[in-house]
């Protein structure tokens, strides 16, 4: 228990030299001693007004602006990289275009029934209708099963094949 208050004592009494000694290490930021106080302001500089502002002399001939190469190449590179931005635009747009065509669901036009679009609709079907259509369909599922066993081989018999492979 001893040793728990000898460090904790040790702990607050570090902590309390700390607070009153003097800085020290990159934190310590000493004034000098040479400081100058603020010199008053001088107050507003003045400057002697002319009476008549300097006049451009007139040019000496006047050349049109389709003639003059441009001056700055900055400006003869940025429209430059436009052009090559629009054209790129359009290429891009031209592809995005042909790829949507090539990829485009295929919807099939509609069709337009025969005969008259506005007449009523035929009755509902009627039970017996839809017994014969079943019935016909059971023929018809019956002949394909006949024709298919009958195109079948022949089977061999079991006697025959037991001691092969076994």
């Amino acid at each position: 228990m001893s040793q728990f208050s000898a460090a904790l004592f040790r702990a607050a009494l570090g902590l309390l030299r700390a607070l009153f000694t003097s800085p020290y290490g990159r934190h310590h930021r000493r004034r000098s001693s040479r400081v100058r106080r603020y010199a008053a302001n001088p107050g507003p500089a003045v400057r002697p007004r002319s009476s008549a502002a300097p006049r451009l002399a007139e040019p000496r001939e006047t050349f049109p602006a389709d003639d003059l190469p441009l001056v700055r190449p900055y400006y003869t590179a940025h429209e430059q990289a436009r052009a090559r931005s629009r054209a790129h635009s359009r290429a891009q747009a031209e592809a995005t275009a042909r790829l949507e065509r090539w990829t485009a669901p295929r919807i099939p036009a509609p069709r337009i029934g025969e005969g008259d679009l506005l007449a009523p609709t035929p009755p509902p079907v009627t039970f017996d209708d839809l017994a014969d259509a079943v019935r016909r369909w059971q023929a018809r599922q019956t002949q394909q099963a006949r024709q298919a066993h009958q195109t079948l081989p022949p089977r061999q018999d079991r006697r025959s094949t037991a001691g092969v492979g076994a």
